[in-house]
């Protein structure tokens, strides 16, 4: 038998262990540990050997405990993981162990897909916190694909806000091309895109020669409309113009004698023609018009002056109940006399600025609020601290004071956190007084 000194990482584990003052900490000596593991996950394609700890694996997750304790445990000490990439499965032990995982745009959709699987709940929403906050035009299909997945209908909601938004940027992407077929087709028929007719009709026939490629078939017009009849039919061909129609979709052959008929006796015939696309227009996001809502952190508003120090900015910290998009913030005006004043902004996230804004703008004694808007609405996440600066320089402003520590606005809840910037604003007074938002 070995003795103690001969087994691997025994003399360096100890001197780890005796630095160790809590559990967190004493677990965490355990994580990816081959000291006392009593399983290993053989994990990917090429089932790459990780080890652990049955016990605080049960103890953290229902399927693991059920996996190694329940009615229908298996001895095996080996278990096979062939539905995760390494880095991802190393993150949800990270966090089994550590109570954190280190997300990246690259594992995140990967550890929510384990979180879920294993009912982690907590890191599930640490995953999702994460990915809503880094949505972009360029990540927005695939997150979309695993949120419907999933069953993630408030991600869904997210992605769909970036799609209507960026259509065709969206459209010219290679997420686009690897859509399956009932995607394509929500995305195709989904009322609030911004997107031409005969645009949408382009990246339609794309994506109809990838996936015949895909599938190893031969492009041709027959092949290319099987794979695309469930989508095609959503696309609004009588709006398009009588010469687009005739160049890009008749000529395509992807609709049916029938249907190219049914369309050209639309555009040139004198009689009425039962139709069987629709003509109704598409309603795109940006001509709608969303609520504007305002959080307003003060009671009242009083005329001592509020000296704008260019050199000090004035700072609030808050945290909301559930997710909104910032537009912007209300500042105060000139107190007693007219006044030029250039503003800078920023909205940070734990001390990272996530969108700044400069302006400038007259005030008047007869304005007591104005508007400072970022170019974009900006992305909040609940639960989650966020810091507003605002430097301002110009003549002495007003001020609020009896400040609301919390807000709650059309269902929001803002809690506003003890804080006194270097230009003085603070929960009970100073300046910022509204934040401006929509849901």
């Amino acid at each position: 038998m070995a003795s103690r000194q001969e087994i691997d990482g025994i003399p360096s584990f100890e001197k780890s262990q005796l630095k160790a003052t809590t559990v967190r900490e004493r677990n965490e000596l355990m994580f990816n540990n081959e000291i006392l593991s009593d399983v290993h996950f053989l994990v990917g394609k090429d089932k790459a050997r990780i080890p652990g700890h049955k016990y605080v694996l049960a103890i953290s997750s229902p399927v693991f405990f059920a996996m190694f304790y329940g009615r229908m445990a298996e001895p095996a000490s080996d278990v096979v993981v062939t539905d995760s990439e390494v880095e991802c499965f190393m993150e949800l032990l990270r966090f089994i162990y550590t109570d954190k995982a280190i997300l990246t745009l690259d594992n995140a959709l990967g550890i929510l897909y384990l979180a879920e699987k294993y009912m982690l709940s907590v890191l599930a929403s640490d995953c999702i916190n994460f990915i809503e906050a880094s949505l972009n035009h360029d990540n927005a299909l695939t997150v979309l694909c695993h949120a419907r997945y999933l069953g993630k209908e408030d991600l869904q909601e997210r992605c769909w806000d970036m799609i209507d938004t960026y259509t065709s940027q969206i459209l010219e992407s290679e997420a686009f091309l690897e859509l399956d077929i009932e995607t394509l087709s929500l995305l195709v028929q989904r009322n609030t895109v911004s997107v031409k007719e005969i645009q949408m009709f382009k990246a339609v026939n794309c994506w109809s020669e990838n996936e015949c490629r895909r599938r190893s078939l031969e492009v041709s017009t027959e092949n290319k409309r099987a794979l695309v009849s469930k989508a095609i039919k959503f696309i609004r061909f009588p709006l398009m113009s009588p010469l687009e129609f005739a160049d890009e979709v008749a000529r395509s052959g992807l609709l049916s004698y029938e249907e190219t008929t049914n369309v050209f006796l639309y555009f040139f015939s004198s009689h009425e023609t039962k139709l069987q696309f629709s003509k109704i227009p598409r309603s795109p996001r940006e001509t709608l018009i969303k609520k504007t809502l305002r959080c307003s952190r003060f009671k009242s508003c009083c005329g001592n002056d509020w000296f704008c120090d260019t050199r000090k900015c004035d700072a609030i910290k808050f945290m909301i109940d559930k997710p909104i998009y910032i537009k912007g913030i209300a500042v105060y005006g000139a107190s007693k006399m007219e006044g030029e004043y250039t503003t800078s902004i920023e909205l940070l996230k734990q001390n990272k600025v996530v969108s700044e804004r400069k302006m400038s703008f007259s005030s008047y004694t007869s304005s007591t609020l104005h508007d400072i808007l970022f170019e974009r609405p900006i992305f909040i996440e609940k639960n989650e601290v966020y810091t507003i600066n605002l430097l301002l320089q110009g003549p002495s402003s007003l001020s609020g004071r009896d400040g609301f520590s919390v807000v709650e606005t059309e269902g929001v809840k803002f809690t506003f956190i003890d804080h006194t910037s270097p230009n003085g604003t603070s929960v009970t007074a100073g300046q910022i007084p509204e934040i401006i938002f929509h849901l």
